[in-house]
């Protein structure tokens, strides 16, 4: 984190509707008290793999930027026989709208007898981009510190990240510090994708009696809800995590940014996925801190209005869009909106100034449990920590989040 933070900067804060600056300390010690709470959920939107520096991406590019340079590499690109360049009002999920509407009508009679190659040109390109920006390092350093941030000392309820993105910026990061977590896949040789892993507790020592048992500190719960770039259906219709690359456009499991992606929810593993944040959000005096989502998809937007209707759930926004505005006309006091002309909302900003600095103290606790697991490993002696019970299990410990 920056050593020179100015405390006194201003910055909005919108709660119930109304509208009022306050200080970066204000903020700071708000979002503190957000951060102890057992039902702690985040919502890590594109934007946060996005980072811009003098008009440079050092990331991976939005929207915007995908549909620019698409057009760089395609400028002749036709749908139906027409040129589209500059169709579509830089909107790329439009275009794959059309280029979906197009293969149905094929399906009557033919208008684009190339119009399937065509749509996986896009695909490939969408995932070929997002590959491409997974190796900036401002950024990875970025998700670093977002997550050296949220944990705390002594933390026994996970922590839940849920995402929109297909990268696997959250995964480095998280391995890089090692913390442990779950990605809901199973397995070691070969990973599948397990929903019911998510129910499961990873408790310290099995050697105590049962009662006895606690959660390992610190532990993440990740959802990538609209798949990732890892990811692939195999021929017994298994979703699988292996290296990304190789991976053939027909094989990836994403959801690609096309009007159709509200019903793609509803198939395996997405309706899982889904399930599981409706489940953590409807908790009592659950809280969920957006960053980087713009409020574009209303599968998920669903989901959070109807986390609102519980009396304890809480939504905390970091952000400035016209979707986003338009939470402060519900006129809700459970939702707080933060933004800054200075761009406070950003996630490097959040990163280096709004989140506290995780303790050397707690790092250090991180580390020396880590070597000292592997090290138990290599000397063939039974571990003292990372094994798995049913939650049913270790709720008898008072210290699970349900």
């Amino acid at each position: 984190m920056a050593t020179d933070i100015d405390m006194n900067e201003k910055v909005n804060r919108i709660c119930g509707g109304t509208a009022e600056e306050v200080s970066l300390e204000t903020i700071r010690a708000e979002v503190a008290q957000y951060l102890q709470l057992d039902r702690l959920n985040f919502l890590i939107g594109a934007g946060c793999s996005s980072h811009l520096v003098d008009g440079e991406e050092k990331g991976i590019t939005g929207m915007w930027g995908l549909y620019k340079s698409f057009f760089e590499h395609y400028p002749d690109f036709e749908i139906a026989g027409v040129k589209v360049n500059g169709l579509f009002d830089g909107n790329l999920e439009a275009m794959l709208g059309t280029i979906n509407a197009v293969a149905t009508v094929n399906g009557l009679t033919e208008v684009d007898a190339s119009i399937d190659e065509k749509a996986s040109i896009v695909r490939e390109f969408i995932r070929s981009s997002v590959i491409g920006g997974m190796s900036g390092e401002e950024v990875a350093s970025f998700y670093r510190g977002f997550f050296q941030g949220v944990v705390s000392q002594g933390r026994r309820a996970p922590i839940n990240i849920f995402t929109t993105n297909y990268d696997l910026y959250a995964e480095q990061a998280l391995d890089s510090l090692r913390f442990p977590y779950n990605n809901g896949f199973s397995g070691t040789y070969r990973r599948s994708f397990d929903p019911a892993s998510y129910r499961y507790a990873l408790v310290e020592d099995l050697r105590l009696s049962r009662d006895a048992w606690g959660r390992v500190p610190n532990y993440f719960n990740l959802y990538k809800l609209h798949g990732s770039v890892s990811w692939i259906r195999d021929e017994t219709d298994d979703v699988r995590e292996v290296d990304y690359t190789g991976i053939a456009d027909d094989q990836t499991v994403m959801i690609y940014p096309t009007p159709l992606k509200d019903r793609s929810t509803l198939m395996t593993p997405y309706s899982d996925l889904f399930r599981s944040m409706e489940n953590a959000l409807l908790q009592n005096n659950s809280v969920l801190i957006v960053m980087g989502y713009s409020f574009g998809d209303e599968h998920i937007n669903r989901l959070i209005y109807n986390a609102l209707a519980v009396p304890t759930f809480r939504l905390v926004v970091f952000g400035s869009s016209e979707n986003i505005n338009k939470l402060n006309e519900l006129g809700d006091s459970r939702i707080v909106i933060i933004n800054s002309k200075d761009k406070i909302h950003y996630f490097s900003n959040l990163v280096n100034k709004v989140f506290p600095n995780a303790s050397d103290e707690l790092l250090e606790e991180l580390r020396v449990r880590e070597v000292a697991k592997n090290l138990s490993r290599v000397l063939g002696l039974e571990p003292d920590g990372g094994v798995m019970v049913a939650q049913d299990d270790a709720r008898e410990t008072g210290q699970t989040n349900e």
